[in-house]
C-alpha cells in the first residue's frame, strides 16, 4: 500500500524495496521514492504491470527503470527553464489585470462621489458642469487605461505562444537525429518504452528489428563522408516509407538503426524486415558531383521479440545478437533470435 502523507513517502519506498528485495542503492531509492509519491503516472503504470505480472526486480531491471524516468536531467532542466518564463509571463499578465481591477475600483468610486453630490444640488449649474467634466475625464482615463491593459494582453499571449512554440521545438529537436531527420536513439528509447508497456498492459506483441548498413566504412573511404551522409539519408528514408504505418524507424548511432514493431509475432516482423532488405536493394545512390554511381547499398539484419517483464536493453541485446549474425552470414540477409544458440526455445515458450 502506497503512503497518504509526504513524510511517509521515504519510508514507503524503503519498505517497497526490502519487499521486493531490491538493493538501497540512490537510483533504486528515487525510482521507489517516486512510485510511492504517485508523481510520475508513467513509471507507477509500469511498475504496477512488473508487480502484478508477479516479475523480479533485477538488477537489470532496477537499472533500466532508473535510466528510462530519470536517465534524462538535461531535458528536464530545458523544460524546466521554459516552464519558469511562461510562469514569469503570466505572472506579469496578472499583475497588470490586477492595476487594472484596482482602477477600475477608482473609476467606481469616483461615479458614487459624483451621484452623491449631483443629489445635494440644488440648480447648481455651475457645480453641476465641474461635476460632469469631472465624470469625463474619468471615464477617459478610464478608457486610456482599458486599451493599455487590452494591448498588454495581447502582448503577453503572444509571448506565451512563442514559449509554447519554443517547448514544442526543443522537444522535437531533442528527439530528431539532424541528419536523416528521424527519431533519434532518445526517441528510440521512449518509443521502445512505450510500446512495450503498452504490450504488457494489452497482453499484445511487440518486436525490434534492428539493422546496419553493410561495408559503410568502405563507402565512407571510398566516396567520402558526404556520400556517407547521402547514403544515411537514403536508407531512412527507405526504411521509412517501406515499413508498416505502425512500425516506428528510429536511428540507433552510426549507420544502425532500429524500427520498434508494435502487434507483431517474430515471424511477421521477419517478413518486413526482408521486405525492407529487398527494398533498399533496389535503391542505387548517385555521386552527383562526379555523375558516377556509388552502386548498390544492402543491411543486415536482426530480429527479437518482446517478453513480457523483461528488461529491454535484453530485447536489445537479442536483436543486436540476431544482426551480428547477419553479419557473419555473409550480410544482405535477416537473422532472428530464433536462429540463435540456445534461444529459440525460450523464445517459443514464451510466444506460446
Amino acid at each position: 500500500m502506497l503512503a497518504e502523507n509526504t513524510g511517509d513517502f521515504g519510508q514507503a519506498a524503503m519498505d517497497l524495496m526490502e519487499r521486493f528485495d531490491v538493493p538501497a542503492t540512490p537510483n533504486n531509492y528515487q525510482v521507489w521514492y517516486s512510485y510511492a509519491a504517485n508523481d510520475n503516472p508513467a513509471l507507477k503504470k509500469t511498475m504496477d504491470i512488473l508487480i502484478a505480472d508477479g516479475r523480479r526486480f533485477t538488477d537489470a531491471w532496477c537499472d533500466d527503470l532508473y535510466f528510462q524516468f530519470f536517465g534524462k536531467a538535461d531535458d528536464t532542466a530545458l523544460v524546466a527553464a521554459l516552464a519558469e518564463n511562461v510562469e514569469e509571463s503570466i505572472a506579469g499578465t496578472i499583475a497588470q489585470i490586477l492595476e487594472a481591477s484596482e482602477d477600475t475600483n477608482q473609476f467606481g468610486n469616483a461615479l458614487s462621489e459624483v451621484k452623491d453630490k449631483l443629489d445635494s444640488l440644488n440648480e447648481a449649474k455651475g457645480e453641476t458642469k465641474a461635476l460632469i467634466a469631472a465624470l469625463l475625464t474619468a471615464t477617459q482615463r478610464m478608457e486610456q487605461r482599458t486599451v493599455k491593459l487590452e494591448r498588454q494582453l495581447n502582448q503577453s499571449s503572444h509571448q506565451i505562444q512563442d514559449l509554447r512554440n519554443d517547448l514544442e521545438s526543443v522537444r522535437t529537436e531533442a528527439l530528431t537525429d539532424p541528419l536523416t531527420g528521424i527519431g533519434n536513439r532518445k526517441a528510440f528509447d521512449n518509443y521502445l518504452r512505450e510500446n512495450a508497456m503498452n504490450a504488457m498492459e494489452d497482453g499484445t506483441d511487440m518486436c525490434l528489428i534492428m539493422c546496419d548498413i553493410d561495408h559503410f566504412k568502405k563507402i565512407n573511404d571510398q566516396w567520402g563522408h558526404q556520400i556517407g551522409d547521402k547514403v544515411l539519408e537514403l536508407v531512412s528514408q527507405c526504411l521509412t516509407e517501406t515499413s508498416d504505418n505502425r512500425a516506428i524507424c528510429c536511428r540507433y548511432g552510426g549507420e544502425e538503426f532500429a524500427i520498434v514493431v508494435p502487434g507483431q509475432q517474430l515471424d511477421r516482423a521477419c517478413d518486413l524486415a526482408n521486405l525492407l532488405r529487398l527494398a533498399l536493394s533496389e535503391k542505387r545512390v548517385m555521386n552527383r558531383a562526379s555523375g558516377t554511381t556509388v552502386g548498390t547499398v544492402t543491411m543486415s539484419f536482426g530480429v527479437a521479440q518482446f517478453m513480457f517483464g523483461e528488461p529491454l536493453p535484453s530485447l536489445i541485446e537479442r536483436a543486436d545478437t540476431a544482426l551480428y549474425a547477419a553479419k557473419h552470414g555473409g550480410r544482405n540477409c535477416v537473422r532472428t533470435e530464433a536462429d540463435l544458440p540456445d534461444t529459440g526455445g525460450e523464445q517459443a515458450a514464451v510466444a506460446g
